[in-house]
């Protein structure tokens, strides 16, 4: 799969509010998940990230005065004029150019060369005899950890012993992982910060983690509502990678508030960070069916930071710090895409 932006790819790695990348299903490229033509419209990159020189720094402009300016850039590979404005479709490139099969071939060969399939950074430029050139910035394998070969049983756990189930949406294999500690961001209090608290409440979350320290003493679950790391404050918690380096497993939550809802952006640094790490990571969404997120039964437990960061106890209601009672695992089973996090049933 491809995420494909025009311009510079920070709006490829980077999740920007109210702009979005085509994602290409390289065996059916002309595939969307779009409901409607609607839908088309709104799930579209809007804007460009270019390089001004006169400036030395990058700038973003809309796609019209990518059109108004003279420039060599081939609009029409890449966007299409329709009701009055351009949209950045991409379906010319797809279906008139060699650059689906290109694309084919240059990941095929390198997953014969690691013996794993790649996650790789790449630019393409069109010359002006038309010709595509691509470059391959960076590639890393994407390789799995956990149980691989072995299934792992997920067991019915009751609700009120259950921090969450889901279907699916986790990366890091078929996993059995104690987990000892709950680190939880309250959704509906974390969208209520001031922008400035919203960028304190990752500080705390770092200083938290750095009194985990190591994951076997504590083995700690991160909770929160929306994408960790985004640079968007509105769309989750923005910490940075060694912020959350100490913990086992994190999970994002998708609410209401905006329509937000989470994406598994695998073609970053940040999740390449989590599966080189080791960390497991799931995606939750509490209105799909056969989904669970049991905040109560964090609720019902002693909120800790104050006793562990005196001095960012005001934070208490957007922060819960829960040391769970014995017996909690993370189960994972990879075959039948079933997660949990539940207190075993045969704990004391």
């Amino acid at each position: 799969m491809l995420r494909l932006v025009a311009g510079l790819g920070t709006r490829a790695v980077d999740r920007v509010e109210g702009d979005y990348p085509r994602i290409v299903a390289l065996d059916k490229p002309l595939l969307v998940p779009y409901a409607d033509r609607d839908d088309r419209r709104r799930f579209t990159q809007r804007d460009i990230d270019v390089l001004d020189v006169a400036q030395n720094s990058w700038v973003t402009i809309p796609i019209s005065e990518v059109k108004a300016e003279e420039s060599t850039l081939p609009l029409e590979l890449f966007a299409e004029y329709t009701n009055g404005s351009w949209l950045f479709t991409f379906e010319r490139l797809l279906t008139q150019t060699e650059f689906v099969l290109t694309m084919r071939r240059l990941l095929a060969t390198l997953e014969r060369a690691y013996d794993y399939p790649v996650d790789v950074e790449f630019t393409g430029t069109y010359a002006s005899n038309g010709q595509l050139y691509l470059n391959v910035i960076q590639c890393r394998p994407l390789q799995t950890r956990g149980i691989q070969s072995k299934r792992v049983e997920i067991r019915e756990t009751k609700d009120a012993q259950t921090l969450f189930r889901s279907t699916g949406s986790f990366m890091g294999g078929s996993i059995v992982q104690p987990i000892a500690r709950v680190i939880a961001v309250d959704s509906k209090a974390f969208m209520e910060l001031t922008l400035t608290d919203k960028y304190e409440l990752a500080r705390i979350i770092g200083r938290l983690n750095r009194v985990i320290k190591a994951r076997d003493p504590v083995p700690s679950l991160l909770l929160g509502p929306g994408r960790w790391g985004t640079s968007t404050p509105r769309l989750g918690v923005p910490v940075r990678f060694a912020e959350i380096n100490a913990m086992t497993a994190i999970a994002e939550v998708s609410f209401s508030a905006g329509g937000l809802q989470p994406e598994l952006s695998f073609g970053t640094h940040f999740f390449q960070d989590l599966v080189e790490t080791g960390i497991f990571y799931v995606a939750l969404n509490p209105d799909k069916q056969g989904c669970l997120v049991n905040t109560a039964a964090l609720a019902a437990l002693p909120n800790r930071l104050a006793e562990l960061l005196p001095d960012d106890a005001r934070f208490a209601e957007v922060l819960r710090v829960v040391d769970l009672p014995p017996g909690y695992q993370l189960l994972a089973d990879i075959m039948s895409q079933q997660v949990v996090c539940a207190r075993a049933p045969d704990s004391a």
